[in-house]
């Protein structure tokens, strides 16, 4: 699934327990843009389908809280090189989602006028 299903949970994450971090796919909405920048987080983008290698990256789990959300729950490791991950949206109001959208938005206008469609 995608971080989508999660986005109202990343403001009130980043205020009431500290989170700073949220690693998914699929991105965000501005409102979580909005809170990184707020509170000085990022989201950062994995690869999806890559569960099974991502859990060899884990040394211990020190704690899990909201158990009931199940894989959503809020886990704390250690990690050992955990990576290699993109920052996808930062606390600059920096958005790769962003971009990819305003740049397919230009493209997508030049196009059309070449074709003499617009």
């Amino acid at each position: 699934t995608t971080s989508d299903r999660m986005e109202r949970f990343t403001e009130p994450l980043m205020r009431e327990y500290g989170v700073r971090m949220i690693v998914g796919k699929g991105g965000l909405r501005e409102s979580s843009a909005n809170a990184f920048q707020e509170f000085g987080g990022v989201y950062l983008a994995i690869i999806g389908g890559t569960a099974a290698l991502e859990t060899t990256w884990i040394d211990q789990i020190e704690d899990v809280d909201l158990d009931d959300l199940n894989p959503e729950s809020l886990w704390k490791f250690k990690i050992n090189q955990f990576g290699p991950l993109l920052v996808a949206m930062d606390s600059h109001g920096g958005s790769i989602y962003q971009e990819v959208k305003s740049e397919v938005a230009s493209n997508k206008a030049a196009v059309l006028k070449s074709l003499g469609i617009v």
